[in-house]
């Protein structure tokens, strides 16, 4: 028999009282970090929707941290603010999972840090928070499956899955009350600002920073529903899975209530990736094989670059009028012309007049994307975003290579030394002690205070 949607939120409470893997620490750890880290250095920088923070929002010098600035907020903008500021750069996590993606970390990190904040909340109770999120995201995601943005339709994952999650999370933090957990829940469902994609199509190209907002508001909506529900408000009992709930709202046919069935306990967080490189995730694998070539192969060598990707990026990713940041972060043409020409892809290189670099614009007329079918069935199996390069001299191969993902084949300490550079290229010394420190120490009773 089907779980009610009581029953669902009821067995997330159980992780209230279990263990916390050690592994799931360290996730959550690094994508807290993580996290703060992007959000900083987009507002010190005023990349993307930083750039309209003074917009109808009071900072002063009391409330709630806003990462990368000197002003405090209150807590519900603090936690808008820096949800638009996490998702600005396009280098936050995602979700590797076959039946679904998107970010979480992006919504439910300000929403739940903003609550601990304001309520002085414990880290270890941070940590359960977070971790009960991020698992309810999953469970979410895959209940829900992919049509939401097929067929004409551009909701964004993000909007529809890691609001509720984090409104639960919210919820928890605070309060072990099934009732609220579940009220929480439902107002966030019945009153989701949903964002679309129409914006980050190839065929508008406006790239504008209502990306960014989105992410701001599904952070800030789901703390003001977890306070809504906490001060007494309810929802409907079934908001999930109930007659014109959540899913037969935005399941479009591929929502599916079986996977609500997985216990929260055996959701793998490590599933969870970070980014390498400050582009969507898409343009990663290719972006890896970009720089590996361009060590051993020069541009002028080169008469052409075939990047083979899933089919579903070959057309969303197929971008080639570079006139923004964002634009350059969703175009794969750019990203891997830039990462062959200046055998790197760093920050730096998406900004300003890097996205007008002559050399890279005139590389991208080398590069042939070619969607794959059979990569587009491996990322429907595993959730991966494989890519495969080759570079040719006319009709002769100069090299291929391909790749899963970014961190296909890095030892664990390569992984970390590479998280670690990322925090670098990110912060200010001072930070990156505090972000490195809290990443491994997250159950330390002092970790969470250091944030603050």
């Amino acid at each position: 028999m089907t779980l009610t949607d009581r029953q669902w939120v009821a067995r997330h409470l159980e992780l209230l009282d279990a263990e916390i893997p050690a592994d799931y620490a360290s996730v959550i750890g690094r994508l807290v970090s993580d996290t703060i880290a992007i959000a900083s250095y987009a507002r010190q920088h005023a990349i993307g929707g930083t750039a309209f923070d003074a917009a109808g929002l009071a900072l002063g010098e009391s409330g709630t941290k806003v990462w990368g600035a000197p002003q405090r907020a209150a807590a519900l903008d603090a936690a808008f603010l820096n949800g638009s500021a996490a998702e600005a750069l396009d280098f936050q996590e995602v979700l590797i999972n076959g039946r679904n993606n998107g970010h979480a970390a992006v919504v439910i990190v300000p929403a739940v840090l903003a609550l601990a904040e304001a309520r002085g909340a414990s880290s270890e109770s941070v940590v359960r928070a977070i971790w009960i999120a991020l698992a309810a995201n999953i469970g979410l995601g895959e209940t829900l499956g992919r049509a939401h943005r097929a067929n004409g339709l551009g909701f964004r994952t993000t909007s529809l899955t890691a609001p509720l999650a984090a409104a639960l999370g919210c919820a928890v933090l605070v309060s072990d009350d099934l009732d609220i957990a579940l009220a929480a829940l439902g107002i966030c469902a019945g009153t989701l600002p949903a964002g679309l994609l129409s914006a980050m199509s190839p065929k508008m190209g406006s790239y504008s920073p209502d990306k960014d907002f989105s992410v701001g508001f599904s952070a800030r909506h789901a703390l003001h529903c977890a306070l809504l529900a906490l001060g007494g408000a309810t929802g409907p009992e079934q908001p999930i899975t109930g007659d014109k709930g959540w899913l037969a709202s935005f399941g479009a046919g591929s929502g599916d209530q079986k996977y609500l069935e997985i216990a929260p306990e055996a959701r793998d967080l490590t599933a969870y990736s970070i980014k390498l490189y400050p582009a969507n995730f898409g343009c990663q694998a290719a972006i890896r094989a970009a720089v590996e070539m361009g060590r051993t192969l020069r541009p002028d060598q080169v008469s052409r670059l075939k990047v083979h990707v899933k089919s579903s990026s070959a057309a969303s990713l197929s971008i080639r009028a570079i006139d923004n940041h964002l634009a350059a972060r969703f175009s794969l043409p750019f990203a891997v012309a830039s990462a062959f020409v200046r055998g790197r892809s760093v920050l730096e290189d998406f900004e300003g007049d890097a996205v007008q670099n002559s050399e890279v614009l005139n590389f991208m007329d080398k590069i042939e994307l070619v969607g794959s079918y059979e990569l587009e069935a491996i990322h429907l199996s595993r959730g991966v975003f494989p890519s495969r390069v080759e570079a040719y001299a006319g009709d002769l191969l100069l090299a291929s290579d391909a790749y899963d993902g970014p961190f296909d084949n890095f030892t664990t300490a390569q992984s970390d030394a590479a998280f670690v550079e990322k925090l670098k290229s990110l912060c200010d010394t001072e930070t990156v002690a505090v972000l490195s420190q809290y990443s491994q120490r997250v159950l330390d009773p002092k970790s969470v205070g250091s944030l603050f």
